[in-house]
């Protein structure tokens, strides 16, 4: 009897003991459908477990609350550092997950996880390069539950896209760009920096495609930058052997300054980006090195590489605060992996603005 009690603990333990579970007194209730299965004549030793099952059901339960506990007592650079980003800046986006009705407010009569938990479940898995299973553990749920809930963040996320992720929309915002970028490299009429990054994936089915020229399984995300590191225009989800022209005339930015340059690129603006890409009317290229360079185009490849070390410090701020874009182990799903690239790119610039 002692051993069916304990099996029967074990096999319905996620069910009877999620944060996600039921009060105290539904818990009750579990233990007792499970007592009523045996018969009058169970030893009275063995009724001992059903107190010890109602035990380590309150306490799985309580376990959750004390993590968040610990994550509420961090200091605020114990908080920026596990978890990427600031305080202030997390409880704000906590505020706009709990309006948009992404998280599930019910659930079957179960109490929901809170879009707080929801968050930091995300955040935890984001910042860091762990799998899945510490997590789960240290917020007290399923694998399966935990990833579903990154899931949906992630899909919250990217509804964010366009209000994080903006092209400048006006002559005042052009300008000021392009100021900017000339106090910082000397460059006239630079509105920003285009150039590709490859985050590393693991090997998938079509491995070759993905596999990029040093050897490694990898998604390209392109991305252009304004003088303050952030984004103003992304693209991602081409495998890795796929070359920086390539992946640029795939990329919707490219269709639309091709027919509409005025649009993306007034006052003679314009994009710089390394010998890789192709010289444009909105981009270029440094010249070709050679013996027959003037001194004022030498002097502009040496303003041009200074100004595009802004795009490497851009990739590696990105990948720095949020370590799962250096690799993703074990997830082979392409979609989800540049889904959750973009997130951390929206992530990024919502971090910029509030000067973090």
């Amino acid at each position: 009897m002692a051993n069916k009690a304990i099996a029967l603990l074990l096999a319905d333990a996620d069910t009877l003991s999620t944060y996600s579970g039921s009060s105290e007194s539904s818990g009750w209730s579990d233990v007792s459908s499970i007592r009523s299965e045996f018969s009058e004549d169970d030893n009275d030793e063995d009724r001992l477990f059903f107190p010890l099952m109602h035990y380590i059901i309150r306490l799985r339960r309580k376990r959750v609350d004390d993590y968040l506990h610990i994550v509420e007592s961090w200091t605020e650079v114990e908080f920026k550092n596990r978890l990427g980003l600031s305080r202030k800046l997390a409880y704000r986006l906590i505020d706009d997950l709990e309006k948009s009705g992404c998280i599930a407010n019910h659930k079957f009569g179960l109490k929901p996880l809170e879009p707080r938990l929801c968050f930091y479940i995300f955040l935890s898995f984001i910042a860091n390069t762990e799998p899945l299973t510490p997590i789960a553990t240290k917020f007290d749920i399923s694998i399966s539950s935990t990833f579903r809930v990154i899931r949906r963040v992630v899909a919250w996320l990217l509804t964010k896209m366009n209000e994080a992720i903006k092209w400048p929309q006006d002559i005042s915002d052009v300008r000021t760009i392009c100021d900017s970028f000339h106090g910082k490299t000397g460059i006239s009429n630079l509105l920003g920096i285009i150039d590709c990054t490859h985050v590393k994936i693991e090997k998938p089915k079509n491995a070759r495609e993905y596999c990029n020229t040093k050897g490694y399984f990898s998604i390209i995300l392109q991305a252009t930058i304004d003088a303050n590191l952030q984004f103003t225009n992304i693209y991602c989800g081409e495998p890795g052997s796929t070359s920086c022209t390539r992946v640029l005339k795939k990329s919707p930015i490219y269709h639309t300054a091709t027919q509409n340059q005025s649009a993306l690129f007034p006052h003679n603006s314009f994009l710089i980006g390394h010998s890789g890409y192709p010289s444009l009317s909105w981009l270029v290229p440094p010249f070709r090195e050679n013996k027959r360079l003037t001194l004022h185009q030498r002097e502009f490849n040496i303003c041009h590489a200074a100004a595009r070390k802004l795009s490497d410090k851009a990739f590696n701020l990105l990948k720095s605060r949020f370590r799962r874009i250096k690799l993703f182990t074990v997830y082979r799903n392409i979609a989800f992996i540049t889904d959750t690239i973009v997130a951390a790119c929206i992530l990024h610039n919502y971090c910029l603005n509030e000067n973090d």
